[in-house]
């Protein structure tokens, strides 16, 4: 299954958790090793900071989905859903959506982070779609040069990024800190900015429900789906694409 990021196309594979943990591993036991000189110390140690640093990362996930689905249940959904949003459920996915400005615009929590912030442990992302950047249309052939420039910049480097851009091949991906005192006018001053963005760019309006022609291809190969873990773990496991729903 192909996964569209802002660098391009990737394909999941479910052997990349083991791969990921093994080079972190690696990672500790390398230094360990060269200090200590003695391979089964250095193999303990290593094995048991990363058996650490596992659970941390588990325990941060549970609390982070639970997050994604409890959300709605706080004012700053509730707010955007009194204004015009609608309830997305793709599988275990749940999300606001609505079109802006002749755009489809979609809005939901995601524990794997992308901002840098304290005491935060979940970004609100935002993802305002655009035409797709192909060549030919192609998805084969996309746009690389001008997504890279954009991310350039608008992803400016700091040493701290509390907010991130990412501009993949059809969607612009904005992604803040969430805290509990977030509020739902916070997120639509980012995605009147996000939509300012993209006509400073003259990229054109796109609206996921109201598919040309020539995109129902990537339709079919669930390329407008949230990229997020949740559909991650969907394709990896179901043939079919999951059914979209909307409340």
């Amino acid at each position: 299954m192909k996964l569209l990021t802002p660098k391009g196309i990737y394909f999941i594979n479910k052997y990349s958790a083991f791969i990921i943990n093994l080079i972190l591993f690696l990672f500790i036991f390398i230094p360990v090793f060269i200090s200590s000189k003695n391979f089964v110390i250095s193999f303990i140690i290593s094995s048991l900071i990363t058996g650490v640093v596992l659970i941390l990362i588990w325990i941060s996930t549970s609390v982070g989905k639970k997050v994604h689905s409890k959300i709605f249940e706080r004012s700053v959904f509730t707010e955007l859903r009194q204004r015009g949003f609608q309830k997305e459920n793709i599988d275990k996915y749940e999300g606001l959506i609505k079109t802006i400005e002749g755009r489809t615009v979609r809005v939901f929590y995601n524990w794997n982070k992308i901002a840098e912030g304290p005491m935060s442990f979940g970004d609100i992302e935002i993802n305002v779609f655009y035409t797709p950047q192909l060549f030919e249309k192609d998805i084969n052939k996309i746009d690389i040069e001008k997504l890279k420039k954009l991310n350039k910049k608008y992803d400016k480097t700091f040493w701290s990024k509390t907010k991130r851009y990412g501009f993949s091949f059809d969607r612009l991906k904005v992604c803040f800190n969430y805290y509990p005192w977030t509020t739902s006018h916070k997120i639509d001053k980012e995605i009147y900015r996000a939509l300012d963005i993209l006509k400073e760019n003259s990229l054109e309006t796109f609206n996921i429900h109201k598919i040309p022609s020539e995109y129902l291809s990537l339709e079919k190969d669930g390329c407008f789906y949230p990229n997020m873990e949740y559909i991650w773990e969907n394709f990896e496991t179901q043939k079919e694409l999951p059914l979209i729903k909307i409340e």
